[in-house]
């Protein structure tokens, strides 16, 4: 018989013991690497006059794009430098770069001087966002140099390996990203609201988004002009940056739409989300928000989420925007989420003494804290849903602890942990 062929799989699946000694080994080794990095003062020293002079780059030329465009090579120079006197590997350099990323990201507000946290402070924030957005990339492309080497073969490195990469990294950020608000641009945006209704369709989860648009914008700009307008928009696109999860997808729609894609996030929690964006923006002093028919600058948002309003992306985004449309009609100043028109009772009476059922299914995220059925006075727990057609699965949950199937639902279908939900079809 030939020989069975050499898998790597196999070997693995056979010999975790050898597996286990190498992650440990290396696992080892690079706490060794970041111990020798952390107590070497030299170091510290070094990166810290680094992040002095990207500060001072940013302030002075406004965005990390523009510090980019501006002195690239001297920024990586001063990287290689670093690694050569220190003998850093690639790895340990990007290790460095995020570290200080880090840190910028989690300063709490309370240690900064008192006019970095008032109304004058927004200038330090943006600061700060804009070399933690530089020290990210300075992150990827020495990545992407060292694989560059590798891939080229040899041990010596490439002098133009690491520009190569910053350069592509600039290009590819330039064409995914809004010019004068630093969010995604619309084609990335519709791009990747493909991919997470795709995923959110394969895995039975949700996926909500946020349409939100500047009240009486144009009376603003034709008041004060364009440039005062774009500030407007730059620091609104701000806010929402920072109120946006790590997963989440925060984008220019046009003009003055933006919109935030939310990855398994329910119709109300995306609702409550935007809230929060809309209450902040209202609190936000603007150069002369006073002159707007309201007093001030806010803002108007409309919710749709898939598969419970929509059955694909473009529905998604059309029940958004006559979400927003309506939170216009209604006064402006609010959030208004889409809810479809066919409405579904479901109902369930406990045989014991639970005090507590909560409905929850595909079209709440499986979240038993969102839908909390009310009891009413027959002992039924009743609770009504508005659905768009289609099929959806779901359970009651009892006390918290215990999940069920629906006892008067005939058809059930196995879900992915080796159970069942029971089978909801709207129809229109």
């Amino acid at each position: 018989m030939p020989p069975t062929p050499f898998s790597l799989s196999r070997f693995f699946r056979e010999n975790e013991g050898f597996l286990r000694n190498r992650w440990e080994a290396s696992v080892h080794h690079l706490a060794a690497n970041a111990r020798r990095i952390g107590s070497d003062p030299m170091i510290f020293g070094e990166i810290g006059k680094l992040l002095m002079s990207l500060l001072s780059l940013v302030e002075r030329k406004g965005t990390a794009e523009q510090a980019v465009d501006a002195e690239f090579k001297s920024i990586v120079s001063n990287l290689r430098d670093l690694q050569d006197r220190h003998q850093l590997s690639f790895t340990e350099t990007v290790l460095c770069l995020f570290l200080v990323r880090n840190i910028l990201r989690d300063i709490p507000p309370e240690t900064l001087p008192p006019e970095a946290r008032g109304e004058g402070g927004e200038a330090y924030s943006e600061s700060f966002e804009q070399v933690s957005s530089l020290l990210n990339r300075l992150g990827i492309v020495f990545f992407e140099g060292s694989m560059r080497v590798k891939e080229d073969g040899g041990g010596g490195r490439d002098p133009l390996a690491i520009e190569y990469a910053l350069l592509y990294e600039r290009t590819r950020q330039a064409a995914i990203t809004d010019r004068l608000t630093g969010l995604f641009n619309f084609g990335y945006f519709m791009d990747r609201l493909k991919e997470e209704r795709m995923r959110a369709e394969r895995y039975h989860r949700l996926l909500s988004i946020a349409l939100f648009d500047i009240d009486h914008f144009k009376k603003y700009n034709d008041a004060h002009g364009h440039p005062a307008g774009n500030e407007v928009l730059k620091k609104i696109a701000s806010i929402l940056k920072e109120e946006a999860r790590e997963v989440d997808i925060v984008a220019r729609y046009g003009g003055e739409e933006m919109v935030l894609v939310l990855p398994e996030t329910s119709r109300r929690r995306a609702v409550d989300l935007a809230d929060r964006v809309r209450r902040r923006i209202e609190k936000t002093h603007f150069d002369k928000m006073e002159t707007q028919p309201l007093g001030k600058i806010t803002i108007s948002a409309g919710v749709s989420t898939y598969p419970v309003d929509a059955g694909n992306e473009e529905e998604l985004i059309r029940k958004a925007d006559q979400s927003l449309y309506r939170a216009k009609s209604l006064g402006r100043n609010q959030v208004v989420g889409s809810e479809p028109l066919t409405k579904v009772t479901l109902r369930y009476r406990p045989a014991g003494a639970e005090t507590k059922v909560a409905l929850v299914g595909n079209f709440n995220n499986w979240d038993k804290d969102v839908d909390v059925m009310e009891r009413q006075a027959d002992g039924f727990f009743r609770f009504d849903i508005a659905l768009s057609p289609g099929v959806y699965h779901y359970k009651f949950v009892l006390d918290d602890v215990e999940w069920i199937l629906d006892p008067a639902c005939s058809e059930n279908a196995p879900d992915p942990f080796g159970g069942s939900n029971s089978v909801l079809r709207v129809k229109a």
